[in-house]
């Protein structure tokens, strides 16, 4: 079998499955992926041999799916979560309204990260508060002490997060000592709701400052200990500290929202230039 029609299991390479943004923005990305369910396989490149596979999607083939998303409806109020899969859901709750249109209002917002909680479990929902927004310390302390409060009353104890950077569309313009006040404010925040703050372990703001605050600490956003399983090694990680995963988007993915922020691009890529690409067809195969 040719690696073209070759479909691999990740629960028996130690992979598990990141859909990112496949649940809000580009709802043909949702039907695709249920789509994908369907035919029994997706394609996507191998973590370590950067080739493309067919990936089983068969639940005693999947070691688990991750999605990374700003709007979980589609994941919440389907029956994916009842098939078998161990779910990773990781939400990103910020209430930057002045820059992610595309996202839900902070209400609606709130109230799907409480959801998903409830019904996935706390366990396997992942607050984010990413980026931190751009606006005056008050109104970011605001926002965050009202996601933080219904995310603690559902059982969400750690939340995670990062500030602009470099392959942003929109530049940090925060000093370091802007951003560590800020983080001592929402440690303090967070602390009074028992929720820990988790700064991305590729952020080196906190190495000068190892004693900020109690309820600080890096952290790793996608542990391979989530995916161990009895009677095989843990999972392989990135240098990042995360799991090794398959994911079926590049840096190139179809996307016609053309969003202020975007943590997906890189600088060269102008919003108009992603528009560009939002007819290219979608790989299945019937």
């Amino acid at each position: 079998m040719s690696k073209a029609t070759e479909v691999l299991s990740g629960r028996e390479l130690g992979f598990p499955y990141s859909f990112s943004r496949w649940t809000d923005v580009c709802i043909d990305k949702w039907d695709y992926f249920l789509a994908s369910i369907k035919n029994g396989y997706f394609i996507g490149f191998h973590p370590t041999e950067a080739m493309p596979y067919r990936w089983s999607l068969r639940p005693d083939d999947v070691l688990g799916l991750i999605f990374w998303t700003k709007n979980p409806n589609n994941l919440i109020w389907s029956n994916v979560v009842d098939r078998g899969y161990t779910i990773k859901a990781h939400i990103t709750v910020t209430g930057w309204m002045e820059v992610e249109g595309t996202a839900p209002k902070l209400g609606d917002a709130i109230n799907s990260l409480a959801t998903a909680a409830h019904i996935l479990g706390p366990k396997n929902v992942y607050w984010r508060y990413s980026p931190v927004p751009i606006l005056p310390h008050p109104v970011i302390v605001a926002r965050f002490e009202q996601i933080a409060a219904v995310a603690a009353s559902e059982g969400i104890d750690r939340v995670y997060l990062s500030f602009l950077q470099e392959n942003d569309l929109m530049p940090e313009t925060r000093t370091e000592v802007d951003r560590l006040n800020i983080l001592l404010e929402l440690a303090e925040v967070a602390q009074r709701r028992g929720i820990k703050i988790y700064l991305c372990n590729e952020d080196s703001l906190l190495l000068g400052h190892p004693n900020a605050h109690p309820n600080l600490d890096s952290g790793v956003c996608a542990p391979p200990e989530d995916f161990a399983l009895a009677g095989y090694e843990k999972p392989a990680s990135e240098g990042c500290g995360c799991v090794l995963m398959v994911d079926p988007f590049t840096v190139n993915e179809s996307c016609s929202v053309g969003c202020k922020y975007c943590y997906a691009g890189v600088k060269d890529f102008s919003p108009k230039r992603r528009n560009t690409t939002k007819q290219r067809s979608l790989p299945i195969t019937k």
